[in-house]
């Protein structure tokens, strides 16, 4: 990586609806979000994420899971992908629904195929095998919702999580 990157978006903003005692509606949190190195030159900011499904709406429940295992509740992340880069192959055991929202990024798959996203392209990820490269001179960030999905089995072969971050 180029110590000459342009500035990295700054981090994203979250605000959290609630219920005060009485049951009347409130902001309960404004925050900006932290995000972590992810140690390749990305950066994951986990606004929010549950345990369980169904999702208790009751408190403040941001730990986050070991999705490389899988896990039972639902993740929402932004990733920040610098100029120039190209990630590594990988697969978690999710149904991932994902907006483009800033800058442009290709979507490779194992097969060799591969295909642009730019600013509001979605994509839908079903426990593929896939990486995130970004072409241009400008950061990218993706924004995230994976949710827990069962292992898919093609054959007799079941599709393991692959996670080498």
């Amino acid at each position: 990586m180029a110590d000459n990157l342009p500035p990295r978006p700054t981090d994203t903003r979250l605000v959290v609806t609630g219920h005060d005692e009485k049951g009347g509606t409130t902001i309960v949190k404004d925050t900006c979000g932290q995000a972590n190195a992810v140690g390749d030159g990305t950066f994951l900011n986990t606004l929010w994420s549950s345990n369980a499904t169904p999702a208790p709406i009751d408190g403040d429940d941001r730990k986050v899971p070991e999705f490389a295992d899988g896990f039972k509740g639902s993740l929402f992340n932004t990733y920040d992908i610098p100029p120039h880069y190209k990630g590594a192959m990988h697969r978690t055991v999710s149904l991932d629904y994902i907006v483009v929202l800033k800058g442009q990024v290709v979507l490779a798959l194992e097969d060799g195929k591969r295909v642009t996203l730019s600013e509001g392209d979605t994509t839908v990820q079903q426990g593929t095998m896939h990486s995130w490269e970004n072409e241009s001179d400008n950061w990218a960030r993706l924004v995230s919702v994976m949710l827990p999905a069962k292992q898919l089995v093609i054959g007799n072969k079941a599709l393991e999580p692959y996670w080498p971050f």
